[in-house]
């Protein structure tokens, strides 16, 4: 009996290393290498983005001429050929064209959902060649399969100079040639080794760790593929080497349509794998979530309110879907100079005060809870400072939200504590950290003071994530995650990427309800009511506004408008006078939310205006 046990064993053993093996040489011998002369010609192809309804096109990104420009290995220095490969593959001379470790541990990264892949450069080259870029495990099959047998037909440094004359590393750049000249003015002979590291940094996420984009990021990438050098030992006097300073991006016009194209190119190149070059090299067709009438609303009304106004002030608007999370218009200023000011991190001001009260019902505080509304008063040794005629006295949780009340909302936020509002907001969509630096905190490690109520201090947040946070409040207290793209198909309409719904319960129904109901209330012109948050940054005593902000919601549409200047000023109008967030602000928050007619008003979920959340039980 245990022999024929033994002798089974054995069998199978002999299987399953066998069977791999043979499959891998009937493979080897089936399949075709890529000639890399083909995938430099490839990348050719208009890619097109739609509005949300998949057949009216939004804009196209034409592939651009002269931005590549192939060189001979001689010519690349070997300082530049180690910093690529220290970032992407350092047993790049002594690997068959795979690493089966690097496979294993991106199987198990795509089984588990973390990130990390585990191609060499030939395994990329070879992607870049067939245009398969699906996380399956028959991709990694057929990619190792063919990457050996690049390995074996063409030489290494061939190989080698092929990749680094088609990768792409952002600004429109393919190759290192490009790369060079569009990061740093000079050609490739001429980097030295900081500059070569950067570029070798950016390879991963071209979009994202461009140091235009994320310097931040940017200079951790960097320091890694420095790192890694030295360990290869290909590098010494690390210490001595200092980040270095690479030209402005092209200074794009400030239009929306550009902003919308970039926030989609780097939310498929994170999400779905997919660069600017793979998407040319296919010519895809990329659906967003964008609604026509909202976005051509946008447009219209931030060009009319900001004809004429004084060159210092800038403005930015986002709408969200709150059951999805698509981004239904989208504007970051348009003022020319390149910046996208709806990414930009801005004082929330008054417009947290929502926030505090979410975070007090949460704790079982009632709307009548009592409340120190006064004129002005210090809170733990910090002064406030009601707008001009705002007086609440009596005043309660609920009076906080419908009216501007600093000093009761500054009084409940002593109550319940900075950190139990910083963790509201956190809930309802505002990010811990933006470019890895805080939101909501003073110093890291060290919790928010109670200008955290007005959203004054070391609060930092874009208008990306007040639209999100109050559609938050619009769904219920259900979070989705923000997006700009719904399907990404090929020339043949197949899809080659779905957007996954992603939503969670943050918050019970009835504290969201009740924030909704107690907010104030404006009638749309398509028959809806809104609950509203105005907001302002105040400059001085005297009543300035700094940075004025319109945050509203229906169950269809969240939308968030802010206002405001590169720096702490008084905001003053085309005409002189003072920017109100019920003035400019307003107008463009309200012509989007009555342009917007992709939903349908749900009268069964209604928000109960007696809503409210249990007594404490303590």
């Amino acid at each position: 009996m245990w022999g024929w046990t033994r002798r089974t064993l054995y069998a199978l053993l002999f299987l399953s290393l066998a069977a791999p093996l043979i499959a891998f040489r009937y493979c080897y011998s089936l399949w075709d290498v890529p000639d890399p002369a083909q995938i430099a010609a490839g990348q050719n192809q208009t890619i097109r983005l739609y509005y949300s309804d998949g057949v009216t096109e939004l804009a196209r990104i034409s592939p651009k001429s002269g931005n590549r420009s192939s060189v001979r290995f001689q010519d690349i220095p070997e300082h530049v050929q180690r910093a690529v490969l220290a970032a992407e593959d350092n047993s790049y001379w002594d690997n068959s064209g795979f690493d089966v470790t690097g496979i294993m541990r991106a199987v198990w990264n795509n089984v588990t959902g973390a990130s990390g892949g585990g191609s060499t450069i030939t395994q990329q080259y070879v992607k870049k060649a067939t245009g398969n870029e699906q996380l399956s495990f028959g991709r990694k099959w057929r990619e190792m399969v063919l990457a050996k047998k690049m390995a074996d037909t063409y030489a290494k440094k061939d190989l080698l100079t092929a990749y680094l004359n088609t990768v792409y590393f952002g600004r429109g750049a393919n190759g290192i040639q490009a790369a060079a000249q569009a990061y740093f003015g000079k050609d490739v002979q001429r980097l030295d080794v900081s500059e070569a590291a950067l570029l070798a940094g950016v390879i991963q996420r071209p979009t994202y760790w461009d140091p235009d984009v994320d310097k931040e990021n940017a200079e951790r990438r960097w320091g890694f593929v420095l790192d890694q050098m030295v360990a290869q030992g290909w590098l010494a006097g690390r210490e001595s080497l200092r980040f270095p300073a690479t030209l402005p991006r092209d200074a794009t016009p400030g239009s929306a349509r550009m902003q919308i194209q970039n926030q989609v190119l780097a939310e498929l190149e994170e999400l779905a794998d997919l660069r600017r070059d793979e998407l040319h090299q296919r010519g895809y067709r990329v659906i967003t979530t964008i609604d026509r009438d909202a976005q051509t609303s946008a447009e219209q009304t931030v060009s009319t309110v900001m004809a004429g106004q004084p060159d210092t002030v800038r403005a930015a608007l986002v709408a969200i879907d709150p059951r999805s999370g698509g981004v239904l218009a989208y504007h970051g200023g348009g003022n020319g100079i390149g910046l996208d000011y709806a990414q930009s991190p801005q004082e929330a001001g008054t417009t947290f005060g929502t926030f505090v009260a979410v975070a007090a019902l949460r704790l079982g505080f009632r709307l009548d809870t009592p409340l120190d509304g006064g004129s002005s008063r210090m809170v733990d040794g910090i002064p406030f400072r009601n707008p001009a005629g705002v007086r609440c006295s009596p005043c309660d949780v609920r009076d906080s939200l419908q009216r501007q009340v600093n000093t009761a909302s500054a009084a409940l936020t002593s109550k319940i504590g900075t950190a139990a509002v910083a963790d509201a907001a956190y809930q309802l969509g505002i990010p811990h950290e933006l470019r890895g630096k805080p939101t909501l905190t003073e110093a890291a490690g060290k919790q928010p003071d109670t200008r955290i109520a007005v959203g004054s201090g070391a609060t930092r947040v874009r208008t990306l994530d007040m639209a999100h946070a109050y559609a938050t409040l619009a769904a219920d207290g259900v979070r989705t995650s923000p997006h700009f793209v719904s399907q990404v198909q090929d020339i043949e309409g197949n899809n080659r990427y779905n957007a996954t719904l992603s939503a969670t319960q943050v918050m019970p129904p009835k504290v969201a309800a009740a924030v909704t109901a107690n907010l104030p209330q404006v009638p749309l012109a398509n028959g809806q009511a809104a609950a509203i948050r105005p907001g302002v940054r105040a400059y001085g005593d005297e009543g300035a506004t700094a940075k004025a902000w319109m945050t509203g919601y229906t169950r269809d549409i969240a939308t968030a408008v802010w206002i405001g200047a590169d720096k702490v000023m008084p905001l003053k109008n085309k005409e002189g006078k003072d920017i109100t967030a019920l003035g400019e602000p307003a107008t463009m928050w309200r012509a989007v939310m009555e342009a917007y007619r992709g939903g349908k008003v749900h009268a069964s979920q209604t928000p109960d205006p007696a809503a409210r959340p249990s007594p404490p039980t303590r």
